[in-house]
């Protein structure tokens, strides 16, 4: 309804009426107005793929959505790139500062992070308490790496006070980045889960506040002096 700048929701049953000789003679079109439903239905789906702190999309749309993207880079070969980012300290932060301060420095963060989920495809997440999620599709790890980068730069940007002992003075993300292009062995996405997941961990092993690639672990610690024995091991905390 272009005046009105609206939109209508409508159901129309049409139904034939034949003279006796089983000629078309007329139809008549019962028109249902289905726009208060239509609405009510959309809310709830919404409520059932948002978080409700953040706005960004919940762990059951991300779970749907890497699934999806699984099987279309399978069929595409082409990589599949998935971020990891965690709030640095955020424990020491709602100690410190009130657990409403910690919700808004919560929404500031995915407010930061959504930016950077800017192609259709792309989808931001809360996945779970103080960490989300980046599903980049058709992304090689080195650009997903230089995305990874930018969102850390953008939450230093905030200058969100911390200062809780043992961190540091704002607010910080450790990121962990990996990107596959699915093969016929691999049946799900647990691999790049896990890839992701580990290069999260030696993020955070290796001081926080920066953006591992899952490719490029080994090369991290061996650039900080790092014995090879000291590299963690596969932590596997998440699955499909």
């Amino acid at each position: 309804m272009p005046k009105l700048g609206s939109q209508l929701y409508l159901a129309i049953d049409a139904g034939p009426i034949h003279d006796e000789a089983g000629n078309l003679i007329a139809v008549v079109e019962t028109l249902r107005d289905l726009t208060d439903q239509k609405r009510a239905e959309m809310a709830l789906k919404e409520l059932a793929t948002k978080d409700g702190l953040t706005g960004l999309s919940n762990r059951r749309a991300f779970d749907q959505m890497l699934m999806r993207e699984w099987g279309r880079a399978q069929r595409t070969q082409k990589p599949l790139a998935l971020l990891f980012v965690d709030v640095d300290h955020f424990k020491l932060f709602n100690d410190r500062h009130g657990h409403q301060s910690g919700d808004e420095c919560l929404r500031a963060v995915a407010a930061a992070v959504s930016r950077h989920a800017v192609r259709p495809l792309d989808l931001a997440s809360r996945y779970g308490g103080e960490e989300f999620a980046l599903i980049l599709p058709d992304m090689d790890c080195d650009t997903a790496c230089a995305v990874a980068e930018e969102t850390r730069c953008a939450v230093m940007a905030l200058a969100i006070a911390h200062g809780a002992a043992g961190a540091g003075e704002h607010v910080t993300l450790s990121v962990g980045v990996a990107s596959q292009i699915p093969t016929g062995a691999d049946g799900g996405p647990d691999r790049l889960l896990g890839a992701a997941d580990e290069a999260l961990y030696v993020a955070k092993r290796l001081g926080r506040n920066r953006v591992i690639c899952a490719d490029r672990v080994l090369a991290e610690f061996a650039a900080l002096g790092r014995e090879a024995a000291q590299v963690p091991g596969p932590v596997r905390r998440k699955t499909a």
